[in-house]
């Protein structure tokens, strides 16, 4: 049974619907469809087997009338994953296109859900916990020995650790002999000064870079998933956001958060060492 999965979310969320992934992956190959560049982790990380362009496909067409486009790719499907809002009009189109089996489900977990978001995924497919995610990447390059990688920004302010705190670890690391490179994108635009920094690279090519690494140190967001979920030791620092529920899975995490919110840049040094 050939599968496709519609995702069009975060890296964060996308990661954490890859236990459910393999699930599915049990019955055939699983094909994905949204955002490429972030869906070609899970592809890099042998999740699945191809990462499709949602715009190259038409899938807004899905929506209303199929183009000829999205006729042709659905028809090689046997059964679809979108985790989307449901909607009859989408449904019906898939089975339309040929689909034999559709599913469709809101791409977050309901308010009020006190259980780990991967659950959520899993529960709407009815699929066993095979335990957190694991990029096995393959050397395709010659990637660096990073020691240390901090990235400050996320995806919402209220979830970002003060910068100033992060200063203030790294001065400590470095002062005790430790190399520490800053890990930036779009989320970390507006802070200056944040020396050595990682290039720019597609989030595949950063999955590897962070496999390599000795210590991944950030907030709760996408890129902190990623870490975890390629296999380094990873300290997540929680804020507002319960990590019960949003916490990044794999066999290297520690979550650190303080009583009444985020941790004391002691407590994240102490935790670090």
């Amino acid at each position: 049974m050939r599968t496709l999965v519609i995702h069009l979310g975060g890296i964060g969320d996308f990661l954490l619907s890859c236990p459910a992934l393999s699930g599915l992956r049990r019955c055939g190959p699983v094909d994905l469809l949204g955002k490429r560049e972030r869906l070609e982790v899970a592809v890099d990380g042998g999740l699945a087997d191809v990462a499709h362009d949602a715009d190259a496909c038409d899938l807004d067409t899905l929506f209303s009338t199929p183009s000829p486009r999205l006729q042709k790719f659905l028809a090689g499907y046997d059964r679809c994953v979108a985790w989307l809002r449901p909607d009859e009009v989408m449904l019906d189109a898939m089975c339309g296109c040929g689909v034999k089996q559709t599913h469709a489900y809101p791409g977050l977990p309901p308010a009020g859900w006190s259980r780990h978001a991967s659950a959520y995924y899993l529960d709407c497919l009815d699929l066993e916990d095979p335990g957190p995610p694991r990029l096995s990447f393959q050397a395709s390059e010659v990637m660096p020995d990073l020691d240390v990688v901090i990235q400050p920004g996320s995806g919402g302010r209220q979830k970002n650790w003060p910068l100033d705190d992060y200063r203030v670890v790294a001065d400590e690391l470095t002062g005790r002999g430790r190399q520490v490179a800053w890990c930036t994108g779009p989320a970390e635009e507006q802070m200056q000064g944040l020396q050595p920094s990682l290039p720019p690279m597609s989030l595949a090519r950063l999955g590897r870079t962070l496999a390599r690494a000795r210590l991944y140190i950030g907030n709760d967001s996408g890129i902190t998933h990623l870490a975890a979920a390629s296999g380094c030791p990873t300290l997540a620092i929680f804020g507002p956001t319960n990590p019960t529920v949003w916490a990044p899975r794999g066999a290297n995490v520690r979550v650190i958060q303080g009583k009444e919110g985020f941790p004391t840049a002691e407590e994240v040094l102490s935790a670090s060492l």
